[in-house]
């Protein structure tokens, strides 16, 4: 009998360290999933040098586009962030958001007061996102990551090379002065616009092949 309850609590610490050990896993997997990669890889970021929000007065609005280029992967995850600016929630998750750019889709992304009277939560969808900042002048930057690790390296897909990673894409983005009707565009460094063939890398890592890749774009330098 005796032994029977030391073979049932053996059993029970083993399955409670389990069940203990998979909500790590589930909340550390849960944190990469919503906070920007801590990272100054040139090959993985794209900056916009300004961004404001300002009650009564301004918002930021930012695109973010996959067109499909021949080098790029189908999908290719982000994760965008305010910098230095105050947010609703003012954690590392909540001055972010992150999501997955399929080929041809564009993202929104709105930077906007907590009192902004139209750009709320009820905006948000799949492909619309928001960062609510504090109700009072906020001002910073933009900085956006891509997710994958090894973005210098390619994937073979019908015998093209295509790569995930951020120079692949289109960012454009406004700070719209609602009081006036007008604005003015933001300047992203790093991404698809902004790229060239890299020169950063071995010729062996940049060198495309003849109808089938041009090789890693070089991001941020």
């Amino acid at each position: 009998m005796k032994s029977c309850r030391i073979r049932a609590e053996k059993f029970f610490w083993k399955s409670f360290s389990g069940i203990v050990l998979l909500l790590f896993l589930f909340a550390s997997q849960t944190q990469a999933q919503t906070t920007v990669p801590e990272t100054n890889s040139k090959s993985r970021v794209v900056i916009a040098p300004y961004a404001q929000a300002v009650p009564n007065n301004s918002y930021t609005f930012i695109s973010v586009n996959h067109p499909s280029l021949d080098s790029a992967l189908t999908q290719i995850g982000v994760g965008l962030e305010v910098v230095a600016m105050s947010t609703e929630i003012d954690t590392a998750a909540g001055r972010a958001v992150i999501f997955t750019i399929d080929a041809g889709e564009t993202h929104r992304i709105f930077v906007a007061n907590n009192t902004h009277s139209t750009i709320t939560s009820s905006i948000k969808d799949s492909r619309t996102h928001l960062i609510s900042t504090q109700d009072s002048a906020q001002f910073g930057s933009i900085r956006a990551v891509g997710i994958n690790e090894d973005p210098t390296t390619a994937t073979t897909v019908n015998g093209i090379n295509k790569f995930d990673n951020l120079s692949q894409l289109d960012f454009w983005g406004v700070v719209y002065v609602e009081s006036s009707g007008t604005g003015f565009p933001m300047e992203f460094i790093g991404d698809a616009q902004d790229s060239t063939i890299g020169r950063n890398f071995h010729p062996s890592i940049l060198g495309g092949v003849s109808g089938k890749s041009t090789g890693v774009a070089r991001g941020v330098n």
